[in-house]
């Protein structure tokens, strides 16, 4: 007799600073679509959310954590005497909400994306402490410090790989990926952490292209690019926003029917 195999189900989320709370949506979705994600693969904001669904919290339970003000608080800004941001704030709440601190412990397979300052390249890290991993992946060039790790220093993976489809290649039958860095026009740019941010933004958004072509389901929320991606105000909105460019979206009967095959 002869069993079926089942199909090994991957998602890749994306950086994008608080645009990541669609990140949320879509795993909500997804999860009342009855898909089962075996494998995540998370960068920058993307390696928050994904941190959190492989600790094994429901989606429910991120989304309690994360709209709380508490949690909000990791993006306020703390000026260290070098004159970088940091993200204290965000260390202590992820410790404090995650248990279990050590890749081998997730509940899901687990890759978080680093940029190498040191080497020059992109990592995806899936053994270690899990805390430190998305820390570096969001400290996000000039605005935030690097990240020491094993003594080489990291910073956003989106420098190099704001999508990592990469790590799910070899794990996945099915790959899900998400990208909620949108770069369309903006209408003003007021300040040095305005440009800073949209440069940043520009710098990685063509990174992906080759890289989409590879996944089985592309979801690209529309309507994001009106929200700053340090602004945490909008919370509700962005989380529906991905909630439903998982469900209106063309290509998912395909997708489903794949999934079962």
């Amino acid at each position: 007799m002869f069993f079926k195999k089942k199909k090994v189900v991957g998602i890749a989320l994306s950086g994008g600073g608080s645009r990541g709370v669609a990140h949320l949506g879509v795993l909500k979705a997804l999860e009342e679509l009855g898909v089962d994600i075996q494998v995540i693969s998370g960068t920058s904001a993307g390696s928050i959310a994904a941190a959190l669904y492989a600790s094994g919290l429901s989606t429910d339970e991120i989304y309690n954590v994360m709209k709380s003000k508490k949690f909000i608080d990791f993006a306020k800004i703390i000026l260290p005497i070098d004159g970088l941001m940091n993200l204290d704030n965000l260390r202590k709440n992820l410790n404090e909400i995650i248990k279990k601190k050590n890749f081998d412990d997730m509940s899901k397979k687990l890759y978080i994306a680093l940029t190498n300052l040191y080497t020059g390249e992109i990592e995806y890290m899936s053994k270690g402490n899990v805390i430190d991993a998305v820390i570096a992946s969001s400290s996000i060039p000039v605005l935030f410090s690097p990240v020491e790790i094993n003594g080489q220093k990291y910073v956003d993976g989106g420098v190099l790989d704001n999508l990592p489809i990469t790590p799910l290649i070899k794990d996945c039958n099915i790959i899900i990926a998400v990208d909620v860095m949108t770069t369309g026009p903006v209408s003003k740019i007021e300040n040095l952490h305005d440009v800073g941010v949209r440069t940043f933004q520009l710098s990685i958004s063509s990174l992906s292209k080759e890289m989409k072509k590879k996944c089985d389901l592309l979801i690209e929320p529309h309507g994001l690019t009106e929200f700053n991606i340090l602004d945490v105000s909008h919370f509700d909105h962005i989380y529906k926003i991905g909630y439903y460019s998982v469900m209106g979206h063309p290509k998912l009967p395909k997708l489903l029917a794949k999934i079962k095959k």
